[in-house]
């Protein structure tokens, strides 16, 4: 598999190269005037000023500006980013200002003036070189193409579009040089110019272009006398914005791996159990989980203990999780870690409530008080609109939760009491938006975090507030944190919880255990976001440095 690995980067560093030092030599021999008789030989014989076929090329070259050709970019960008191809959207947004405002600086810097045209156009103003038609549409023919290697779309589909954008470019060029616009090395200049923007654009920002049949023709191939193994996709309908496209995209490259896919799709009243049960009754040798933080922690709770790797495969509106440790937001880039990467434990935590066992595990974390009311009001389809800035609005309208009388006991430290608005216990850190909540919990530590915050007034709120988003948090009477393996909470009420971000139900006593390495997740080698090293694990409870203070 090392050669299929290797080849996307290698083949984007080269066409990028190639690219941009085409560009640079024919720029550096058109400013030295070495084409000048080349392209005075190689004019086009003028058109009838008023005749039909003027008026057909200068209608090509109105319908062909750069602002129709980057605006038709600009909405596969939009396109893309609504499918979470986020690193391709990217780089179509990056493409657009640097190859129009590029090719102007260009043309300003060599001053190249135009040939003489019998023809009034309106597309043919300022200097000459590059042709910016030519730019445009070449990384117009170029990102669609790329969205269509992305979305692995069937083999008739890409031959039909490479055939129509190759004469789309061809038609550009012809009208170009036709209606005396431009010299021909005015032409070949934007297309290369087109060209080693978009190419970059792409290499700076993780896309794979590798053609299908270059990288069937170089990839290495699962032997196939070696049995099938088998891969179980958990998918929630409802998150996978592209199901089409997602499904080719993971059978392409499950099959490329020798894989046999099982596809298990959630409902409205199963969002993950019965399909995670399946899978592991099933011996499968490795589980795709693509959906929001509710199906991930399902997910992650019927894997633990199994020792069956996990892929995930961010497609929600929170995917904390995926963002604590450093897993691509793009799809595609996620589903390649997911089956490329290496098999690393992380730790989960089992929350039992009411002292109902076994309990269920949570990946991220669980709270009580507002924290799980914040979660309760917020409006999914505001979410779905807003993201993050839904909780914000939810947390505005309930400032005045009352706050609960909590007996707090952490591994076998002293009872702790608080009146407490908010109880957080942490396996990771980081909130929506990267808010530091919990900025020193690790995913592999062998330790869970608590965060109990006790404010009086409005003005504690604001401390507390200020100090967290600073990172700044030691040292306030209103804010416990303490570290552990083992926390017991008792409240004087029963209170809404909360487990990922998915408010559970209600109770009045939960208790909290780390289960370290309970879950095998696929991240890349040396990777370390969000994670420590093994030996961090044998660290002890940090305690409070003043006990009881309320």
């Amino acid at each position: 598999m090392t050669a299929r690995r290797r080849l996307p980067s290698t083949f984007a560093w080269a066409v990028s190269v190639a690219a941009v030092l085409g560009f640079a030599l024919l720029t550096l021999v058109v400013a030295q005037g070495w084409l000048d008789g080349l392209d005075r030989a190689t004019t086009a014989v003028p058109l009838v000023p008023g005749s039909a076929a003027e008026e057909i090329f200068a209608a090509i070259a109105l319908v062909t500006t750069p602002v129709v050709c980057y605006s038709v970019v600009l909405g596969y960008a939009l396109w893309c980013l609504r499918r979470r191809l986020r690193n391709l959207a990217m780089a179509m947004f990056l493409s657009i200002p640097v190859a129009w405002g590029g090719g102007y600086a260009w043309k300003a810097l060599l001053a190249r003036e135009r040939p003489e045209s019998p023809h009034e156009l309106i597309t043919a103003l300022g200097h000459s070189y590059p042709s910016q038609h030519a730019a445009a549409i070449t990384v117009l023919v170029v990102t669609v193409t790329a969205t269509l290697i992305h979305t692995r779309q069937p083999r008739t589909v890409m031959l039909g579009w490479r055939v129509a954008g190759l004469a789309l470019v061809a038609v550009v060029l012809l009208d170009r040089w036709i209606m005396s616009a431009h010299w021909l090395s005015d032409l070949l200049g934007g297309v290369l110019w087109g060209a080693s923007v978009v190419a970059s654009a792409m290499l700076a920002c993780g896309v794979r272009m590798v053609p299908p049949e270059l990288e069937q023709l170089l990839a290495a191939r699962p032997d196939p006398e070696r049995e099938r193994r088998t891969c179980a996709v958990v998918y929630n309908p409802a998150r996978v914005t592209d199901w089409p496209g997602f499904r080719r995209r993971v059978e392409y490259e499950l099959d490329a791996r020798g894989y046999r896919p099982l596809w298990l799709e959630t409902t409205a009243a199963d969002p993950g159990r019965a399909m995670t049960l399946r899978a592991v009754r099933e011996r499968v040798d490795l589980v795709l989980g693509a959906g929001g933080d509710g199906t991930i922690r399902i997910i992650c709770d019927g894997l633990a203990g199994t020792g069956i790797p996990f892929g995930l495969i961010p497609a929600g509106t929170g995917n904390l999780l995926a963002k604590n440790l450093g897993i691509p937001l793009d799809e595609s880039t996620a589903l390649l870690m997911a089956l490329d990467g290496v098999d690393t434990p992380v730790d989960l935590v089992r929350l039992a409530v009411d002292g109902e066992l076994p309990g269920e595990h949570f990946s991220v974390m669980a709270g009580l008080g507002v924290d799980a009311v914040i979660m309760a009001a917020t409006n999914p389809d505001l979410k779905r609109a807003v993201g993050s800035a839904a909780y914000f609005v939810a947390a505005a309208r309930h400032a005045s939760y009352p706050p609960v009388n909590a007996r707090i006991r952490v591994d076998d430290g002293p009872e702790l009491r608080r009146r407490a608005s908010v109880i957080v216990i942490g396996n990771v850190g980081f909130l929506q938006g990267g808010i530091p909540l919990i900025p020193d919990a690790r995913a592999n530590d062998g330790l869970l975090d608590l965060m109990v915050a006790s404010p009086r007034s409005a003005r504690d709120w604001a401390r507390i507030v200020t100090r967290v988003l600073t990172r700044r948090e030691h040292g306030d009477a209103a804010l416990d944190r303490i570290t552990g393996r083992r926390v017991s909470i008792r409240i004087d009420r029963t209170d809404p919880y909360q487990m990922d971000g998915d408010t559970v139900g209600t109770c009045s006593q939960l208790v909290a255990e780390v289960v370290p390495g309970a879950l095998t997740l696929r991240l890349p080698a040396g990777h370390r976001h969000g994670l420590v090293a093994p030996a961090a694990a044998e660290t002890p409870a940090r305690l409070p440095e003043t006990p009881a203070h309320h």
